[in-house]
């Protein structure tokens, strides 16, 4: 509106009703189901019913546990917004499904086992004459066993994440001229398709040769481990990242120790390894990424060559390495050689980017694990020697919690280890039950309640 006020004009502005702010709801929708239904919810430490169910709740940071007879309790912590939050929790059975591995052709054994990505297990399988062949499994189609290219090294060897290829060490053309076939130079790949194989990289030094090798998740590149012996000096344990489409393989590090086989942990990235190294006087865990970062973390107090057959080693979500270590013990005492003792097992944490290793629990076990509601999770033995192998949890005060005992042959004090698969709620125990020297007895244990009873 305009006003005339004196010799000019005065604008004035209608003045219109401004609305009252919106108020936050004083509850929000919590729905939280659970495979099997059936289960207690507790929010914040009270009992609202059982799922499947819909709560009203304030919004904002609520602490969720899920309890069901024969099922481990899932923790969640949850930020419920004000238009409400999903909760949707696969429990956990307290006593797995076990299934025994057994070797795909009579009068060999298993050397190794892991994970694939599709579900299926692959196997490595030795044969009289330290042959070795690679292998999958597949649990979803009756246990049924198909073999991966056609190669028996004698050689390390190591199968893709995505299990469409192995990967093996081959002696050079020249050594095999020679007659010094034992010297492993070249990088080679079998697949389905390509049953032979054929060599994709190779060394140029003489005095070098590869020792071992390991694949990232990303099925693309290849941790290569070799050992250098020149001339004049000690020798030095070399490691690769081989990228299996460009053929690049800059060198990250070199190491006056040796890598213990098979030791290799990744983190869920593919782009930094955890693994276990050892001299004539040490064991200790350390790490390498893509770019050459290497950290020492600490030592295991054990020797690596007898120890676990599989690493000791986790990653957590947040890039914390869990390892377990055997504090020292008077070997007269222990009644071992190496003085290991049941008791004797601790777990240490460390983050490569900051800080080595703290001691942060004792009398844990072997077999660290992240489980997906972050909890940390060890695997070990009970502490009289009870039978089978006990499944603890750390809470928020580092306290060590009993929470089930898986019912396993109980292995001996460092002759154990795990392999997770999270997301599918199962995991490889592999014990060094097995008389044969190098092999393994391997249980896959189903968490999942989509496993039939």
């Amino acid at each position: 509106m305009l006003l005339a006020a004196g010799a000019g004009w005065v604008t004035t502005a209608t003045q219109r009703p401004t609305a009252p702010p919106e108020e936050t709801p004083s509850t929000a929708p919590l729905s939280v189901t659970s495979t099997p239904g059936g289960a207690t919810v507790l929010v914040d430490g009270q009992e609202q019913g059982k799922t499947p169910v819909t709560l009203a709740v304030a919004p904002g940071h609520h602490e969720v546990v899920l309890r069901a007879p024969d099922a481990i309790d899932e923790l969640r912590s949850i930020d419920v917004a004000p238009e409400g939050f999903r909760l949707a929790v696969p429990l956990w059975r307290a006593h797995p499904l076990a299934h025994t591995l057994r070797p795909a052709l009579p009068g060999a054994a298993i050397a190794d086992a892991m994970f694939l990505d599709d579900g299926r297990v692959g196997l490595t399988i030795s044969l009289p004459g330290d042959e070795r062949q690679a292998w999958t499994l597949n649990p979803a189609d009756h246990f049924a066993v198909a073999r991966l290219g056609s190669v028996a090294p004698n050689a390390p060897l190591a199968l893709r994440p995505n299990g469409q290829a192995v990967a093996f060490l081959h002696s050079s053309t020249a050594a095999r001229d020679t007659g010094t076939s034992d010297h492993l130079a070249e990088l080679w790949l079998a697949s389905f398709a390509d049953h032979d194989g054929h060599a994709v990289w190779a060394l140029t030094e003489p005095s070098e040769e590869l020792v071992d090798l390991a694949w990232s998740p990303d099925s693309r590149h290849l941790l290569l481990i070799g050992r250098q012996h020149p001339s004049l000096g000690a020798a030095r344990t070399s490691l690769r990242w081989l990228d299996t489409v460009t053929n690049d393989a800059p060198l990250l590090a070199l190491l006056p120790s040796e890598v213990v086989p098979g030791s290799v942990v990744w983190r869920g990235d593919g782009r930094a390894a955890a693994f276990i190294v050892h001299t004539a006087s040490l064991t200790a865990v350390c790490t390498l990424d893509d770019a050459g970062g290497f950290r020492y973390l600490g030592d295991l107090g054990h020797d690596g060559l007898a120890g676990p057959p599989v690493a000791p080693l986790a990653w957590g979500p947040d890039g914390r390495v869990a390892y377990s270590a055997i504090r020292p013990q008077d070997a007269s005492t222990s009644g071992n050689p190496f003085g290991l003792s049941t008791a004797a097992v601790g777990l240490f944490l460390a983050d490569p980017t900051a800080s080595p290793g703290q001691p942060v629990a004792g009398d844990t076990g072997l077999a660290p694990f992240w489980r997906p509601d972050g909890r940390l999770f060890v695997a070990g033995l009970g502490t009289e020697r009870t039978s089978g192998l006990h499944l603890r949890a750390l809470d928020g005060q580092n306290q060590v919690i009993d929470v089930t005992t898986l019912d396993v042959p109980t292995p001996s004090a460092t002759g154990y280890g795990l392999r997770w698969d999270a997301s599918r709620q199962r995991a490889l125990l592999v014990t060094d039950q097995a008389a044969a020297s190098g092999s393994h007895d391997v249980f896959l244990l189903d968490f999942g309640w989509d496993a039939a009873s």
